[in-house]
């Protein structure tokens, strides 16, 4: 059985008196030091979000660079037609095939990418196709990051189905191309969301879109007019009715 040394009375006096000393300098410290002390202690609270402080979602580029509004002169300028699908005939090759080139070995949805989207990573040897990136989605209000193949899509804001059953029908090749490649009617979106959007109008979309914010809302309306009114588009009696009472909800946003 092995043995212990008993610590002396004084070694453990010596313990105790080094305790008592740092306490005391430590209280010095503090008393002579208090005004530096409490300057550090405020930056550093102030700093320190509280539980009723909500914390900012960006907006991302998109909501940031247009109206939130709709133009009442667009709006009133748009015919209003029932679509008539019985033909279902449209096809999405009749708006070109895909993507058109901007040059540089780039296409149209590099460049709504690189508009889009904050913090890219390029192709090695490419200054604008785009393989991560981070987006602030306008249409859940999610943040998504990196792989963009898999999780970011572009949308058209008015639909290839829909502009062909309000006119585009009767448009020509080169017109519909132009059309589908158009940077005012693209937006970078969640993958999902695009997907569950579809070809649906704005009447048939919105109803169920748990829309991030009224930023979000009224910039998609206002720009969905644009494009309309731009291209000479029909809209549907329900579509109108939508527009008009966001045309109301969103004056306050202008």
């Amino acid at each position: 059985m092995s043995s212990r040394t008993k610590p002396s009375r004084f070694g453990r006096l010596r313990g105790i008196l080094a305790v008592v000393v740092v306490i005391v300098l430590m209280g010095w410290f503090a008393t002579e030091n208090r005004e530096a002390l409490t300057k550090v202690y405020s930056t550093i609270t102030e700093a320190l979000p509280t539980s009723s402080q909500a914390q900012p979602v960006p907006d991302g580029a998109w909501l940031e660079s247009g109206p939130t509004s709709i133009d009442p002169q667009q709006l009133a300028s748009l015919d209003v037609a029932e679509q008539d699908r019985s033909e279902d005939d449209y096809e999405r090759d009749e708006f070109g095939d895909g993507w058109a080139s901007v040059g540089d070995g780039c296409d149209t949805r590099d460049q709504i990418l690189n508009r889009d989207l904050v913090e890219i990573t390029y192709e090695d040897g490419s200054d604008c196709e785009a393989t991560d990136g981070t987006l602030h989605d306008p249409y859940t209000g999610i943040t998504i990051d990196g792989n963009l193949s898999e999780d970011v899509q572009i949308d058209h804001i008015v639909s290839l189905s829909d502009a062909w059953y309000s006119g585009a029908e009767d448009w020509s090749s080169e017109k519909r191309e132009a059309f589908a490649n158009d940077s005012a009617n693209l937006v970078a979106v969640d993958a999902s969301a695009n997907m569950s959007k579809s070809d649906d109008s704005i009447a048939e979309w919105y109803p169920g879109w748990d829309a991030p914010s009224d930023v979000a809302e009224c910039r998609y309306a206002a720009q969905y007019v644009d494009v309309l009114a731009i291209y000479d588009l029909s809209v549907t009696s329900d579509d109108y009715k939508m527009l008009k009472k966001l045309e109301t909800d969103c004056e306050e946003l202008a």
